[in-house]
């Protein structure tokens, strides 16, 4: 039977001088007098999360912005950055493919290994070279956000998809992130989504990203009490899930999928559990037109 808990999510706070400021961060050596960032957060506590464990087939990418998987994915050396790139990642762009039918192309462009950490660590800031080494291993994103706008989608296929970029903005183009666990279930610090069809587009606001290798943004949230966050408690290493993080289309009811990590309550925790590792990897996923038959 699912269940729902609570957690403690940060969003951008509202702040009037983004009306007239885009808010950043600096991947790159510091100007003299420029801050590395001017981003301003707030945490709000006592958010009510769903557990979709045990139900967790009723929901649907583009229904819902998100889609738990059973992957099928037989790769355990996520040591080896090459076998990465040469063994897995074939295997995501499959899996992908299989779960978006009505899909045509899938290019995965980025990867990058997650674990939980300590207080200190888990809030200390991403260096210049640790935003482009793969052997630097992130912590738990904490703060509500999306991936990516449209500009940087549309960027992105470019960059990654050059000489048949013209022909593939043609269609319809999505970005889908792929999270899972590695090497042991995740109990703490679980990634949670967000019902698409209740953010309101106008509780987003672009960020930019500046580093040495790309130039992009991606959106950071607004609180908004009517947004419905899910989880799935326990995940293993043969489960992950599929979410957007942007989609071209129009005729989709969910466009994107706000999503973050939580720190569980600690009465719904075991006594003893495997801090989290998991990976995700980011695709650039291609489609001749929507289909017209979807509901909301």
């Amino acid at each position: 039977m699912s269940r729902s808990d609570s957690v403690q999510l940060r969003f951008l706070k509202p702040l009037e001088k983004y009306q007239n400021e885009k808010p950043y961060w600096l991947f790159v050596g510091k100007p003299d007098g420029v801050d590395v960032t001017n981003v301003s957060l707030e945490a709000v506590s006592g958010i009510p999360v769903h557990d979709v464990r045990g139900e967790e087939q009723n929901y649907e990418l583009d229904k819902h912005g998100f889609k738990f998987v059973s992957h099928g994915i037989d790769f355990e050396a996520f040591n080896d950055d090459q076998r990465i790139e040469g063994e897995y990642l074939p295997q995501v762009e499959e899996m992908i493919l299989k779960n978006i039918p009505y899909a045509t192309k899938v290019s995965v462009f980025n990867w990058r290994l997650r674990k939980e950490m300590g207080e200190e660590q888990m809030d200390h800031p991403i260096s210049p070279a640790q935003i482009h080494d793969k052997k630097f291993v992130f912590a738990p994103s904490q703060t509500v956000h999306s991936d990516a706008t449209e500009f940087t989608l549309m960027k992105r296929v470019k960059k990654h998809l050059p000489e048949q970029a013209d022909e593939l903005l043609k269609g319809r183009v999505q970005m889908i992130n792929f999270w899972r666990p590695v090497y042991h279930e995740v109990e703490n610090w679980p990634l949670i989504v967000c019902d698409g069809r209740s953010t309101q587009l106008k509780n987003l606001v672009a960020v930019d990203q500046i580093s040495r290798r790309f130039v992009g943004d991606l959106y950071y949230a607004i609180y908004d009490p009517g947004y419905k966050w899910h989880y799935m408690s326990s995940m293993g290493v043969g489960e992950g899930v599929l979410f957007k993080c942007w989609d071209t289309g129009n005729e989709a009811p969910s466009k994107v999928c706000l999503h973050s990590s939580g720190d569980m309550l600690k009465e719904t925790l075991s006594e003893v559990y495997h801090p989290r590792v998991s990976i995700e990897c980011r695709a650039l996923v291609f489609s001749a037109a929507e289909d017209s038959s979807l509901e909301s």
